[in-house]
């Protein structure tokens, strides 16, 4: 039976998170930096759990469809996403879910992309793709974003600090991780699973003790497996093959990025660009 949680936020403004009741005892958590391949992630988490039955709650989703963030939010809403039993999927920043203490003691699934591809999908997701919700402050500071966005090349975005607020979530995944046991954090890399997309929803099914059949596992992935044939700006999926910073950003840019993502790259295991590389698109 659907219930729903009311709220308001610390400015008044009433808001509601739906969801079904869990079913089980055990609590799963699902992070990824934005521009990682978040929304596939989501989609396949959320694909399994429905098929398996299992209680889904993307609490971030919902939020941000009412045009608020966890930011707008008091330590009620940061209370529900501790109860036990839920598959919580949808997060993208961490400073919140470490104040909980089922968030740290939960198994936890994590998407990580290179930064450099984040920084150039994430320029034109501000500048033109992102979806807008109807009202709400998030929607005030992503119209604001996108105006910006939309004045500069990507190469001077990324210079000036456009893209800082993703980087140091990216940084923030590498510090919680680092030296954690390895059976607490699963992480997944989008350069090591896009291709591979049926074997990444298996182990995530796995990883989330979901007992399902390979065919409808492959079912779910079939309606995620999308390829555009050629680059599109304008659309959400725009360009799913990794390394496409190389033809958007200037060498400055890609510079700037791993000089603020050094630390985080080399846990994730991205390389830097070799010195003296050619001069890219601005």
């Amino acid at each position: 039976m659907t219930e729903r949680l009311q709220l308001t936020t610390f400015a008044g403004r009433p808001y509601e998170i739906v969801f079904e009741p869990p079913t089980r005892a055990e609590t799963f958590y699902c992070v990824a930096l934005h521009k990682s391949g978040s929304v596939l992630f989501d989609n396949i988490v959320k694909g399994l759990c429905a098929a398996a039955g299992q209680s889904y709650l993307d609490v971030e989703g919902q939020l941000f469809r009412q045009g608020l963030n966890f930011g707008h939010c008091d330590h009620l809403l940061l209370d529900f996403c501790g109860r036990p039993g839920f598959v919580y999927s949808g997060f993208r920043g961490l400073w919140q879910m470490m104040l909980l203490r089922r968030f740290r003691a939960s198994r936890k699934l994590m998407l990580v992309r290179d930064p450099r591809d984040i920084a150039i999908s994430f320029y034109h997701s501000m500048a033109k793709s992102h979806s807008v919700p109807a009202d709400g402050p998030v929607r005030e500071t992503l119209m604001g974003m996108r105006n910006e966005a939309a004045t500069k090349g990507p190469s001077d975005y990324v210079l000036q600090g456009g893209v800082d607020g993703v980087f140091a979530n990216f940084n923030a995944y590498a510090n919680v991780t680092r030296g954690k046991a390895s059976g607490e954090w699963k992480i997944y890399r989008y350069e090591d699973v896009i291709y591979s997309k049926l074997d990444w929803a298996k182990d995530i099914a796995a990883q989330l003790q979901l007992d399902l059949p390979e065919d409808r596992i492959a079912a779910i992935v079939a309606k995620e497996d999308v390829f555009p044939e050629k680059e599109d700006p304008s659309k959400h999926i725009r360009r799913v093959h990794p390394g496409g910073f190389r033809d958007s950003l200037t060498p400055e840019a890609i510079a700037y990025i791993e000089r603020r993502c050094a630390g985080a790259m080399d846990h994730f295991r991205y390389a830097k660009e070799p010195a003296g590389q050619p001069q890219q698109v601005a």
